[in-house]
């Protein structure tokens, strides 16, 4: 005969949640398994090697599973390991929200923003201030960097890149359009050999990105496909190439955000109405998982605005 007593005790004892082993296990998991490497792990966590090693071994004998393959020069996530490695990535965001929505309201929020050096400087930093002043509470660090953007690895909030919007793993919004036209400085057009039509900018130096083929794009669309240009300068910023037109070292081919402000007070114009649309432009880039972060959200939609307005 069955028991009704001890099989309801039985019951309860089967859905007993597992104990759990200790947090810190599963942050170094984590950084283990996005790193694929025990000793970039370590160096995230600054910790050592072996105290990775240690711990996830500690990890998988508490729950007697093999998570990670040892490689020569890397390690590889089991099935088991890439099943727990998932549902950590999703705990850990469920953790970080629960944490904004419980801080104190009255305490400065903070954001960290990544952009390329020449839209940090041209664009971004004219315009931070009527944020600021819409969101005095919002504490903004800008940092101007041309590196890969990498959300999981990185303190930063959202990211400005050029590109084609095809970023693995994040989140990519356009911030205007990829339009190209040729700018200059008024000196340079004044003094400068007359220019009638696109064929007389081969007698100028062209100023182009590194490994760019955007001026002979440019040329066909104005009408005077394979012209030949001997003289140009190569950039590796384009807030370096925009230095340079200012300075009337030559003509640049550049986007309507970068010289915005140049335009209107009269530093550079544009000696040709031709423009290019190219499938690359500037996006903005978040994670996924914290795009909707109320801070993050609220920049994302003041940037977007913003550079509408640019257009």
């Amino acid at each position: 005969m069955v028991d009704p007593v001890n099989d309801a005790v039985a019951g309860r004892a089967s859905r007993r949640p597992h104990r759990l082993p200790p947090l810190n296990l599963f942050r170094v998991f984590d950084a283990a398994a996005r790193n694929g490497s025990f000793t970039t792990a370590a160096e995230e966590l600054c910790v050592t090697q072996s105290a990775v090693s240690q711990q996830i071994r500690q990890l998988e004998d508490l729950l007697d599973v093999r998570l990670f393959r040892r490689l020569p020069r890397r390690v590889e996530l089991t099935r088991e390991g890439n099943s727990l490695a998932s549902a950590v990535r999703e705990s850990m965001a469920l953790l970080a929200h629960a944490c904004d929505r419980i801080a104190d309201p009255k305490a400065p929020a903070v954001l960290c923003v990544n952009a390329l050096p020449s839209i940090a400087s041209r664009w971004l930093v004219p315009r931070l201030k009527r944020f600021m002043q819409l969101h005095p509470q919002i504490k903004v660090t800008l940092l101007a960097s041309s590196d890969p953007v990498d959300f999981d690895r990185q303190d930063i909030d959202i990211a400005i890149r050029w590109g084609r919007g095809s970023w693995p793993g994040v989140r990519a919004e356009p911030l205007g359009r990829g339009r190209l036209f040729p700018v200059c400085s008024p000196t340079l057009l004044r003094e400068g050999p007359p220019l009638t039509g696109p064929q007389d900018l081969t007698r100028y130096t062209l100023l182009q990105a590194v490994n760019s083929s955007l001026w002979a794009t440019w040329f066909s669309a104005a009408g005077a496909p394979g012209l030949a240009f001997d003289e140009s300068l190569f950039f590796n910023d384009a807030g370096l190439m925009l230095d340079a037109a200012v300075q009337g070292q030559g003509i640049a081919l550049t986007s309507h955000l970068l010289v915005e402000q140049d335009l209107q007070s009269g530093r550079l114009v544009r000696p040709f109405e031709t423009e290019i649309e190219t499938e690359d432009g500037y996006h903005v880039l978040t994670s996924p998982e914290f795009s909707e972060k109320p801070v993050v959200a609220e920049f994302r939609r003041w940037i977007r605005l913003e550079g509408a307005q640019s257009l």
